[in-house]
């Protein structure tokens, strides 16, 4: 395959389709350098690294088996995040980052619909996360707070009863979400300013009714994917709005009591044989739907409802005032690129996506995943074409090896800089993740951490990576002589626990 026509989609003329089009490496930079106000951070989420998750639709689906890689569990070998908050503390202030961003688990809070309706919260839940936002207070690093990382309690999502609608298909669900969000910006307000609704809003969906191995398990069942989708957009909405009615306490005295948004994940799209107009219009929908409907609905209260990439269908709305404006800025996911191959019998999306093994000869993380940096660039300057600030929300890869995870930081904040001087407004940027962790379903083993951890006693420990990332940090500047004089990137190795 002719890699530079691989690395072209021919741009569709639409209303709807954000143009990002130009060639992805358009603009060099010998370096790049952060102002003193930029965050650095790591992020993690609640049930990916807490143990005693036991009221989710995810810990029913754990205890299913065949479900996950293994058969692992957070339960069982896991980062027993709540137990070792010191140590996480610790392992942040050790890479010199000022931000952190982590979930709060609205099961764990509220472990059945009783409580949630009476509103009598879990005493010890609340204070465990209000034990981690004084802590990080304390030490001056800026928190984050997700109040939806993929779970929901399972008395909204239930895998078990997936023939009837679960979730985000059900609309008491946003409804609810809002009321939870309130709760939690009420509770929280006072040491947490920046919060993210919902983390990946499409990645769950896609799991748990396209390819099954999310709940609630369901394959191409596409109607069922963009109901879901369009009820995560309306709790969405109805979150942001609640936090912003009920925290008005300006931690850090900017000016703003409240900085909320999705965590949208943005990945590149090819077609897999660019020569066939299948293929092209194929990946430039799922292009769309992935990466475009969303923040299109948030920010602009464009409202596709029948996602055809138009706004004339008769419950299509433009400028939607329940919806418009529902980010302050964008929170942006990114680990690498995708190939769609035409299947006109797959609705809606008339493509399928592959994601690992492409190929195209280049470097892969553990997961046979693509390390293509210049698709950081091209999401990023995707999202700032919608005139908001951008904070990278996670950025990093599976290297159980530690051997291209420098290489690979280095790189991406390289292609931050190109963006930057094509526009993008970029406030920080925050690595996946902290600390090695349950990786849904593909279990323990993938590595994403900066730091490992002794399953047995939970002890951190820093991997080579950290030292050349804190002195980027340190330095706010990276340059390409530095990155290019990192040792090139090695094959994948195969994670053992």
């Amino acid at each position: 395959m002719d890699r530079l026509r691989y690395g072209f989609i021919a741009c569709v003329s639409t209303a709807l389709v954000a143009s990002a089009c130009s060639s992805p490496a358009s603009t060099s930079v010998d370096g790049v350098t952060f102002p003193k106000e930029f965050f650095w951070g790591s992020a993690s989420a609640s049930f990916q690294i807490e143990k005693g998750n036991t009221n989710s639709d995810w810990s029913a689906w754990v205890a299913t088996a065949g479900k996950i890689k293994h058969g692992d569990s957070p339960d069982r070998g896991g980062p027993d995040g709540l137990a070792h908050i010191d140590d996480d503390l610790r392992a942040l202030t050790d890479a010199g980052q000022n931000m952190y961003r982590f979930s709060v688990e609205w099961s764990r809070i509220y472990p059945t619909k009783a409580a949630f309706d009476a509103d009598t919260p879990d005493v010890e839940a609340l204070a465990v996360y209000k034990q981690i936002l004084e802590k990080l207070k304390a030490a001056h690093i800026t928190p984050m707070v997700t109040l939806q990382h993929f779970t929901l309690p399972i008395y909204f999502s239930d895998p078990s009863k997936n023939s009837e609608p679960q979730g985000w298909e059900k609309p008491e669900t946003a409804a609810a979400f809002g009321v939870f969000c309130g709760r939690m910006g009420k509770e929280f307000g006072g040491l947490a300013d920046y919060w993210t609704t919902v983390n990946e809003p499409t990645v769950a969906p896609l799991g748990g009714y396209v390819s099954g191995d999310f709940p609630p398990g369901i394959v191409l069942a596409v109607d069922r994917f963009f109901t879901a989708i369009k009820g995560q957009a309306r709790g969405a909405a109805a979150c942001y709005d609640a936090l912003h009615r009920s925290d008005t306490i300006d931690v850090d005295g900017d000016g703003k009591a409240v900085l909320a948004s999705v965590a949208a994940h943005q990945r590149t799209f090819h077609p897999s044989d660019p020569e066939n107009e299948n293929d092209v219009a194929s990946a430039e929908r799922v292009r769309y739907l992935s990466n475009l409907w969303f923040l299109n609905t948030l920010t602009r209260g464009d409202w596709d409802d029948d996602g055809d990439m138009l706004l004339t269908g008769p419950n299509d709305k433009v400028a939607d005032p329940a919806m418009k404006g529902r980010v302050d800025y964008i929170g942006l996911n990114y680990y690498s690129d995708t190939l769609i191959q035409f299947q006109g019998s797959v609705p809606l999306f008339k493509g399928l996506p592959t994601r690992d093994h492409l190929p195209t000869g280049r470097a892969r993380t553990d997961l046979a995943w693509d390390i293509y940096p210049e698709g950081f660039e091209t999401v990023l300057v995707e999202a700032a074409q919608y005139g908001y600030p951008i904070i990278v929300t996670e950025n990093g890869l599976a290297d159980a090896s530690d051997k291209n995870r420098a290489r690979f930081i280095g790189e991406h904040l390289l292609a931050l800089g190109r963006a930057q001087k094509r526009g993008a407004d970029v406030r920080g940027y925050i690595h996946w993740a902290l600390t090695d962790n349950f990786e849904w379903a593909e279990g323990l083993c993938p590595k994403f951490g900066l730091y490992s951890y002794d399953a047995a006693t939970g002890a951190r420990q820093a991997r080579g990576s950290v030292a050349t990332f804190r002195s980027w940090i340190q330095a706010g500047a990276v340059t390409k002589a530095e990155v290019d004089a990192l040792a090139p990137y090695v094959a994948p190795v195969e994670c053992t626990k």
